[in-house]
């Protein structure tokens, strides 16, 4: 089923237009990924990535993502997708307003001829008044679909003006990433005596994935650009998991620490206030 969700993916992106190249430069992910998935070929990498680079994707060619990744979870475990329920947000609004539309254009035609213009005259007051009405509301109508075409066309320019992907690789220099945030301020909240790590960057090229668990408790994941780094306080320990990790640097109040990572494998660690200590399975968070 996979290669069936594969497939609509890439009907999505036909539709609006847009080459693997187009889609690279948008999402900043590697155009061997993307291929990956027109492919069907999800298990490029771990699924933590999968699932972000599938959000981008479906960003891009106006799907929503949630209900996409919902649909890439039944397709993963063997379910049926069904077609219509593979319809970008866009088709699914053109098919509701397109009955609308057709209605509304009707009245208004019926409001320009002759026979109902003699019916009109002929009829009280109130039928009037309702044809006034009508009139009004058809007439607002047509203002939105002018203002929703002359919306649509414009970002249809986008797309077609946009840079070529190469020079685009050439202005960034980044790859499979969502877009660059800046590097956050210090936390001013920092509990006293807590633990403050430095997770930083190095690379000047490649980007990384990180996942923090603090003191078994909470967590959060981020991506980090090259050359960009995000520091995190806990009270007793942080558990990490660091896609690329070859390109991290982890700085411990104000210590730099020694571990082995490598580039694009993805390692687990436990940082306390003594040491650091590799994982051999991926932490999670303590439920009890």
């Amino acid at each position: 089923m996979l290669s069936k969700f594969a497939e609509e993916l890439r009907n999505a992106r036909l539709k609006k237009g847009i080459s693997l190249e187009q889609m690279a430069a948008k999402t900043r992910i590697d155009i061997k990924f993307l291929e990956a998935i027109d492919n069907g070929n999800f298990s490029f990498l771990p699924e933590l990535y999968v699932k972000a680079f599938i959000k981008q994707y479906a960003k891009v060619v106006d799907l929503d993502e949630q209900e996409t990744i919902d649909m890439y979870e039944e397709a993963k475990a063997g379910k049926l997708i069904e077609k219509d329920d593979t319809k970008s947000l866009l088709e699914k609004k053109i098919e509701i307003e397109k009955p609308v539309t057709e209605t509304k254009s009707e009245e208004t035609v019926k409001t320009f001829n002759d026979n109902d213009a003699k019916k009109i005259n002929s009829t009280p007051p109130d039928k009037k008044k309702m044809f006034r009405l009508l009139t009004y509301v058809a007439g607002i109508v047509i203002v939105l679909l002018i203002i929703f075409v002359a919306f649509f066309n414009k970002s249809s320019t986008i797309v077609v003006e946009e840079k070529p992907y190469g020079k685009v690789l050439e202005e960034t220099k980044d790859r499979y990433v969502v877009p660059e945030k800046k590097d956050e301020a210090p936390n001013t909240n920092i509990i006293p005596d807590s633990l403050i790590l430095q997770i930083a960057n190095v690379d000047s090229v490649d980007s990384a994935w990180v996942m923090v668990i603090y003191d078994d408790k909470s967590k959060e994941d981020f991506l980090l650009y090259p050359k960009r780094s995000k520091t995190v306080s806990a009270f007793d320990n942080f558990k990490l998991t660091l896609g690329n990790s070859g390109v991290i640097s982890l700085i411990l109040d104000g210590q730099k620490l020694k571990f082995e990572g490598l580039r694009g494998s993805v390692r687990h660690y436990m940082v306390s206030r003594d040491t650091i200590e590799r994982l051999t399975s991926p932490p999670v968070l303590n439920t009890n």
